[in-house]
């Protein structure tokens, strides 16, 4: 049988990784993201639409 201080350990690091988990996805939440969206001509002459994802998160998981 485990002894109390491994079961102990064993509860800490449980709770010490849930807390990470819940930061990370908390804090990746996409506030600070935008769509910029470009028009561009190929060498063809036809007009290009671009879509780009622009993140600025200030922790990146």
């Amino acid at each position: 049988m485990p002894t109390k201080r491994t079961l102990i350990f064993i509860a800490l690091l449980f709770v010490i990784s849930f807390l990470a988990t819940f930061f990370m996805i908390r804090s990746n939440d996409h506030k600070e993201c935008e769509i910029v969206i470009k028009k561009e001509l190929d060498k063809n002459g036809i007009e290009v639409t671009k879509e780009e994802h622009v993140c600025k998160e200030k922790y990146s998981f």
